[in-house]
């Protein structure tokens, strides 16, 4: 009895290690501004367009408003999420990891629209 509740406890112990995430790093850039930039679905034949909007960082938080054209559910969208180094990581409504260089942000994010989830690539450019 003694060994299989150690080998429970060992097994909860070892979950519980997996389940914590390593702390973000501390931004090095700041991204509040305005940008404006383009967007495709990786499945060229789903469309692309235009966006245009700007984020506001508070530290390494980050929420942002957008305008989009092109073949999307939302023209309108407001982003969370955060800064760590000179990365941009989205959480909602669409999630991604955009990389910031200068005055360029690229990256991919994923958006879910009726057929499923979709990866774009998008490159972004302040204004």
């Amino acid at each position: 009895m003694k060994t299989v509740y150690l080998v429970l406890l060992a097994g909860v112990m070892t979950v519980c290690a997996a389940c914590t995430t390593a702390p973000l790093a501390p931004p090095t850039t700041n991204v509040s501004g305005n940008w404006v930039g383009t967007w495709q679905y990786e499945n060229v034949q789903q469309g692309s367009g235009d966006i245009r909007g700007s984020f506001q960082q508070d530290g390494a938080s980050l929420a942002g408003n957008f305008n989009v054209t092109g073949p999307v559910l939302n023209r309108t969208a407001n982003v969370t999420g955060a800064v760590t180094g000179n990365d941009i990581i989205l959480n909602e409504p669409s999630t991604g990891r955009l990389t910031v260089s200068g005055n360029q942000i690229t990256g991919t994010i994923i958006t879910g629209i009726i057929d499923g989830l979709n990866p774009a690539k998008v490159t972004l450019r302040k204004q």
